[in-house]
């Protein structure tokens, strides 16, 4: 289940999966569905593992540049079982508008940080 058209347009020729894409109103900037009716459908679902990106990464805060997608980010944080925060290496060391994982969601400073040949950072969160 995503609410990136990105994410979904990735995955939608793999057989080995299904996917859902949650609706809502469509922010063009990031290609993702964000508001009341992607977060309603967010509530409706169990979440196993939820994989979220971040603007900025600093002093152990995490966050995004737009207050809807730190919502919707904020509840799958919330209800997944494991978490994972992807950004990339330029996202080290700045800070923006409003933090994914808010209130209830605990950042542990203790998070294993692996980077790929791309130089991403997947932080998982236990």
């Amino acid at each position: 289940m995503t609410n990136s058209l990105s994410a979904f347009s990735l995955l939608e020729a793999r057989e080995d999966c299904d996917l859902c894409l949650v609706g809502g109103i469509y922010r063009r900037r990031t290609a993702a569905f964000v508001g009341p009716t992607a977060e309603d459908a967010l509530r409706a679902l169990g979440i196993d593992a939820a994989f979220i990106g971040a603007n900025g990464i600093l002093d152990g805060d995490v966050s995004t540049s737009n207050m809807e997608e730190g919502r919707i980010q904020q509840l799958a944080f919330s209800k997944a079982d494991s978490r994972y925060l992807i950004a990339d290496s330029s996202r080290i060391g700045r800070r923006y508008f409003c933090p994914p994982a808010g209130a209830g969601v605990p950042l542990y400073n203790d998070a294993q940080i692996t980077l790929s040949n791309k130089d991403e950072a997947i932080l998982r969160y236990d």
